[in-house]
């Protein structure tokens, strides 16, 4: 089942708006206006300039790739797999930190003097509210930030309009600020300009996407730029400057001079609709990030689900909610904490999507662009210069900056062991060559799991005899292997792996414990060996790594001989993390082994966080 292709023009305008224009440009510019005064404006200038040449770059990318997976798309087509699982991770991160960054900034507006308590309670809620109209389809959704896209446009213009005969030109003169402070303005509100991911994630849901996506990318970017542009101007050049940086809520104090405080009051209020409609945009896109991923097989393959009414990744949207209230609950619902762990993920993200623009502009300068961006290799490589830049200013000149950097980092390498699990459930190559480098790390860390008690456990249920002849399918380094050949004795164990360096190190286990009766055999798939070829068959650990295991256990079956013995071993949930779809319960081990038309025993074990399975029988 695909997405459904429901995303006109009008509403891809305000939705594009809607991710770029949310609850930051009512504080950052009080921000800005810390470190720069009102030179901050020249910054903001200058941003809009960048912002409107990344834009150039993602509308060239999205109408040569218009993909669910946006960003991660195009970093794939560029650098492979692993670059883009990571830079797909971060984004994701980037997505749920600003999620849950941008409701808490939007209740700070509202109530001002709320309780953390109150604030957090309020905060998860409306995750969960818009989760769920995430969920109930892309068209009620694309309703919503419509709404949203046209009352942040009509909101900033109420206070742009009646705002700009007060002006004070005045103000900005002398215009000046020091080279570090200006970039340190820059790097803050370089967060009011993110978005464009959020707009490429929906692609498979926007009518032609090729054609359309690039145009309204570069309009909303363009559209939003000015506006904001004018209300720093309208912001800056009516409140004193000392005034404005002590402001928690700069706008209604701006409102209430502008209007009077009864005002400021309501229109707080008003205001609060558009404030959490950026949220709601990241909320909507962000799953079909988790989708694509999850179709490529570098995520859990249920996130890649689909609802059958809805249409909706439904799986992904049920993640992204557990994880942006976690985010936002470890944050205490701070909004200047989470702003602090985005902006330096965000700014590696895009300098990523630019390297990307550029490999792709030298590796496929044949295919077809449905739109063409200016200054194709020397605009990129200034932006991630830039970006760069601000990086290092920020660590430089903000106390604690490099310790929250480091903790930006440390919650994108915990995508790492993640992506691991997943490739060693679902590619033999990755599997094959993980096992080739860390043979070494494997046999020790395993033994943790799999000791002597599930050995005896494992070989006790195959009720050998000496004489015997089994095969060990997937023997590792041969902990299994060396009790099976003791049993066995005048028989012969047959140890077959895809790993070389697997191999040689039972085999070395072998002559170390004087053990002669092996055969080791590099294989991937069993084809060498006949019908019946063995009276017991075994394979540990190895059932939850297989891409097919019905394909695989069916091999085994054909090679044991009638009235022959099997017994495997596999983990199921560990430390979390869901087990392979076969071992998600007893009901489908059961079903697997009855296609096969073999009657299963299972044994569940649940110890060191992880689930242990045990399944036997005879042929």
């Amino acid at each position: 089942m695909k997405l459904k292709k429901s995303i006109g023009k009008k509403t891809l305008l305000f939705l594009a708006i809607n991710a770029f224009m949310g609850v930051d440009i009512f504080f950052l510019p009080a921000i800005g206006a810390i470190y720069s005064g009102t030179a901050s404006i020249i910054a903001w200038i200058l941003m809009s300039v960048v912002a409107l040449f990344i834009s150039f770059y993602f509308a060239e990318l999205v109408s040569m790739f218009p993909k669910a997976g946006g960003i991660y798309e195009y970093v794939k087509r560029s650098f492979g797999e692993f670059p883009s699982f990571i830079l797909g991770w971060t984004a994701w991160i980037v997505s749920n930190i600003a999620i849950a960054m941008l409701i808490v900034g939007s209740l700070l507006y509202l109530f001002p003097s709320a309780s953390f308590v109150f604030h957090l309670i309020l905060s998860l809620f409306i995750i969960i509210l818009f989760n769920y109209i995430s969920y109930r389809g892309i068209d009620l959704s694309a309703r919503l930030l419509l709404f949203f896209g046209l009352m942040s446009v009509l909101t900033i213009l109420a206070v742009i309009i009646p705002g700009m005969p007060g002006v004070d030109l005045s103000r900005f003169y002398p215009l000046y600020a020091s080279t570090p402070m200006l970039l340190l303005t820059l790097y803050f509100i370089s967060e009011n300009f993110f978005g464009w991911e959020a707009t490429t994630y929906l692609a498979e849901e926007v009518k032609d996407a090729r054609t359309v996506l690039p145009k309204f990318i570069i309009l909303a970017t363009l559209i939003v730029s000015v506006i904001e542009i004018f209300f720093v101007l309208v912001l800056l050049g009516n409140v004193d400057i000392q005034v404005l940086s002590e402001q928690k809520a700069p706008l209604n104090y701006l409102v209430s001079k502008l209007f009077g405080s009864d005002f400021a009051r309501i229109f707080a209020v008003i205001i609060f609709i558009p404030m959490i409609g950026t949220a709601a945009s990241w909320i909507v896109s962000s799953p079909r990030l988790l989708f694509a991923m999850a179709r490529d097989r570098v995520l859990v393959p249920r996130l890649k689900s689909i609802h059958e009414k809805y249409r909706t990744p439904h799986y992904a949207i049920l993640l992204q909610t557990v994880v942006t209230c976690f985010v936002t609950i470890i944050a205490i619902a701070d909004y200047k904490m989470l702003l602090s762990l985005l902006l330096p993920l965000a700014l590696i993200v895009y300098s990523v999507v630019l390297l990307s623009f550029l490999k792709l502009r030298v590796k496929m300068p044949g295919i077809k662009r449905y739109f063409k961006a200016p200054f194709g290799i020397s605009g990129p490589s200034l932006i991630i210069v830039f970006n760069f830049i601000l990086l290092l200013v920020w660590i430089e000149q903000v106390p604690g900056a490099i310790f929250i950097f480091i903790m930006s980092l440390m919650l994108v390498s915990f995508g790492i062991p993640i992506y691991l699990l997943i490739k060693l459930q679902t590619d033999e190559k990755f599997i094959e060559k993980f096992f080739d480098r860390f043979s070494w790390l494997w046999d020790k860390s395993f033994a943790l799991w799999y000791g002597e008690r599930e050995i005896k456990a494992v070989v006790d249920k195959l009720c050998i005899k000496n004489g015997y002849i089994v095969l060990d399918f997937g023997c590792g380094t041969g902990r299994t292997t060396i009790e099976l050949a003791k049993r066995v004795v005048n028989g012969r164990v047959v140890a077959v792996d895809i790993s070389k360096q697997q191999l040689k190190r039972a085999e070395h286990k072998a002559i170390e414990k004087h053990v002669s009766n092996v055969i080791f055999i590099k294989e991937h798939h069993l084809t060498p060996f006949e019908k019946h070829s063995f009276d017991a068959v075994t394979a540990v650990g190895v059932l939850d790594h297989l891409k097919d295991p019905e394909r695989t256990l069916k091999n085994m079956f054909r090679l044991l001989k009638p009235g022959g013995c099997f017994s495997f071993f596999s983990f199921g949930k560990s430390m979390g993390i869901p087990a392979h779809d076969i071992m998600r319960s007893r009901e489908r081990i059961k079903e697997l082994f009855s296609k096969l038309g073999v009657k299963v025993n299972i044994k569940i074990e649940k110890k060191k966080m992880t689930e242990y399975i045990y399944m036997w029988g005879r042929k």
